[in-house]
């Protein structure tokens, strides 16, 4: 499949003010921008998601970096991966 290493990892939170003011004031790291419910963090390498409780989403969801996203994805299919959205 051809990973090459993490790109982003989405995590929920409960209050997104005070997690981004965590991760920027606390923790010394980017606010690289907020999206409604999301807010994008720099942590040096791999992008930080923080989506407000109550998004689409609700759970961790990792991003991984592949060659050929098409072709990563035909070959996880072929091995019984059920994918719910295309990729991105």
């Amino acid at each position: 499949m051809g990973i090459t290493g993490l790109r982003q990892v989405s995590v929920p939170v409960a209050d997104l003010e005070r997690a981004v003011g965590f991760y920027r004031d606390v923790l010394g790291l980017r606010h690289i921008a907020t999206f409604g419910s999301i807010a994008f963090i720099d942590t040096g390498g791999v992008r930080l998601i923080l989506e407000a409780a109550g998004s689409e989403r609700g759970a961790s969801v990792l991003y991984l970096k592949v060659d050929d996203i098409r072709a990563g994805r035909a070959d996880l299919e072929a091995n019984g991966v059920v994918f719910d959205d295309e990729p991105h």
